[in-house]
């Protein structure tokens, strides 16, 4: 009867699909809860600056945006700390997706999970076999042991993720009280004022189920291609995204851009154009054609 069940889900996501999925090419379809992987992208259990925490273990899989994401991630921050301990990465997806035995989600290849870094008492890099949980002080104690949240290191993973245009990162869950810890640390040594606005609202804590105080949750949005073939876009639509859920409107003009704007309000063959624009006092929808409709 399960397998019945699941094999109707299948059929339901698939028939959202608009053609066949290409042979070789990763496609998630779906969304993070109800999706599947086609011709997912493995990701290695040692790589530059990163190690899995189950090796050889098959919750490996994502998107090329993904994985990518992950792999560039932690080459910075290695490259930024040199002599540190690597990121430790959990799980991502199964081969084909779908139903995880430890998640609710991690279904379409566009989750994963990302283990904080730790310091010792001495605000020394310290490794972890286990996943600490971290308190509103930044501290967890684990194995006899006391970890600290390591500030530096988990702020530069976060702003290098948030600020990597092709990682299209929509959520980096983690605790309320963490996201504070981060965005202190920013506020004081951070000096993109971008890398802050865009990681808070990103860093967030799930509404409901687990706070997030032993690990990032990375999730991120459908590659460039991805949705023509039934990848499903949730919102949020960060503005600083290039977004392909949103459609465009065929009948309006090219987007102008501001040196056009300006070429247009002193160019002499509209002046006339302009004194009717602010004799009616049109608004934009009804400026003349030459002038781009935003």
């Amino acid at each position: 009867m399960v397998r019945f069940f699941t094999a109707l889900g299948i059929v339901a996501i698939c028939s959202c699909v608009n053609e066949p999925l290409p042979v070789g090419q990763a496609i998630s379809v779906g969304t993070a809860e109800h999706g599947y992987l086609h011709d997912a992208v493995r990701l290695e259990d040692r790589g530059d600056g990163y190690r899995r925490i189950r090796p050889g273990e098959g919750s490996r899989y994502g998107t090329p945006t993904l994985v990518g994401a992950i792999e560039r991630a932690a080459q910075e921050v290695a490259r930024a700390f040199p002599g540190g301990n690597p990121l430790r990465v959990g799980d991502l997806s199964n081969p084909h997706g779908g139903q995880h035995s430890r998640h609710r989600t991690h279904r379409a290849g566009r989750d994963a999970d990302l283990l904080f870094f730790a310091e010792d008492g001495g605000g020394v890099a310290a490794p972890s076999d286990g996943w600490p949980e971290f308190d509103r002080f930044g501290l967890s104690a684990l194995g006899g042991r006391v970890f600290g949240f390591d500030e530096a290191r988990n702020w530069h993973l976060v702003r290098t993720l948030v600020m990597d245009e092709r990682a299209r990162v929509k959520w980096l869950f983690c605790s309320n009280e963490l996201k504070a810890r981060l965005l202190r640390y920013a506020a004081r040594h951070e000096h993109s004022p971008r890398a802050i606005l865009r990681a808070t609202w990103i860093l967030h804590q799930p509404s409901a189920g687990d706070s997030h105080r032993d690990h990032f949750h990375l999730r991120v949005g459908c590659g460039e291609f991805e949705r023509h073939f039934g990848c499903e876009e949730q919102a949020p639509h960060w503005p600083w995204l290039s977004d392909p859920a949103r459609k465009e409107d065929i009948r309006a003009n090219p987007a102008a851009s501001d040196e056009h704007l300006v070429r247009w309000l002193f160019a002499e063959e509209h002046v006339d154009e302009r004194r009717d624009v602010i004799w009616r006092r049109l608004d934009a929808a009804a400026q003349p054609s030459t002038v781009a409709r935003r």
